[in-house]
């Protein structure tokens, strides 16, 4: 993710902006998930985010004797 910010801004401004950046990024998450799309780039004035679906890799358990 990718956050560009022009000019000075204080420490409330600051956490504002990446917050609402965090909910963009959970609702195309959300998104991507219900649609089953599996890359997307989204960007914006603000925001540059690249979403790409990774499927869990699934570990085999080993006995060992």
């Amino acid at each position: 993710m990718k956050v560009t910010i022009n000019g000075k801004v204080n420490k409330e401004v600051l956490n504002t902006i990446l917050e609402e950046q965090k909910e963009k990024t959970k609702q195309i998450e959300t998104f991507c998930k219900t649609n089953k799309i599996e890359k997307l780039t989204y960007k914006d004035q603000e925001l540059e985010y690249e979403y790409e679906f990774k499927k869990p890799v699934k570990t085999k358990e080993v006995e060992s004797r």
